[in-house]
């Protein structure tokens, strides 16, 4: 993890967040491991404090977990785990479309960038369009800890493909996007096992 970053925020614990949640997102952490605050506080270049203090606040989202008594661990993603988690995704946007539809949101078209981050883009923005504020925070609750494996994606997907899919269906509305959206995540449970092992793949070339 790198230790400073040209627009790094000035503020300890907002440095700490940002960095340790773009860790977690990224698979840096995902195999259960201790996060021990002063190794971190050392890779970051910052004091224990605020470190433990977006530890603090990755443990109440959900990221990590704090055993109490003996610290910060990563979450172990495993193939139950995406299972779980791409379902609710899929849940949480199947609602989001559900209280979208009729209100003549406007386009879909994604800002540049890699497939993935266009793909995420487009989910944001339907839930988003829902104009539910808990369902938005819920599903994105769920897509930090899906980060590991969105990531690695597009080394079994093809994410163009998908997103042509969703261009395709948009002008026909709520049901055609429903069964695109349904049709990957159905994808991605079925081969959750795969997904798994390209994480850690990822995570062990990470720590060489």
């Amino acid at each position: 993890m790198a230790a400073t970053t040209p627009d790094r925020p000035k503020d300890p614990f907002t440095a700490a967040l940002v960095a340790l949640r773009s860790a977690l997102r990224g698979g840096r952490f995902s195999r259960g491991e201790p996060l021990t605050i002063t190794e971190l506080a050392h890779d970051l270049s910052l004091s224990a404090t605020p470190v433990r203090e977006a530890l603090s606040r990755l443990a109440g989202e959900g990221l990590i977990e704090d055993r109490r008594g003996r610290g910060y661990f990563a979450r172990r993603l495993d193939v139950a785990d995406l299972v779980e988690l791409y379902g609710l995704r899929g849940l949480y946007l199947g609602e989001a479309l559900n209280e979208r539809h009729g209100q003549g949101q406007t386009s879909l078209e994604p800002t540049s960038g890699a497939a993935h981050e266009r793909l995420a883009w487009i989910m944001d923005r339907l839930v988003a369009q829902a104009g539910n504020r808990a369902l938005f925070d819920a599903y994105r609750s769920i897509c930090d800890r899906l980060g590991p494996a969105t990531d690695v994606e597009p080394q079994l997907f093809r994410i163009d493909e998908e997103l042509e899919a969703i261009e395709a269906a948009e002008p026909a509305g709520q049901p055609a996007l429903s069964i695109v959206l349904d049709r990957m995540h159905a994808d991605r449970r079925a081969r959750a096992d795969e997904l798994v092992r390209a994480i850690r793949a990822r995570a062990n070339i990470a720590t060489l």
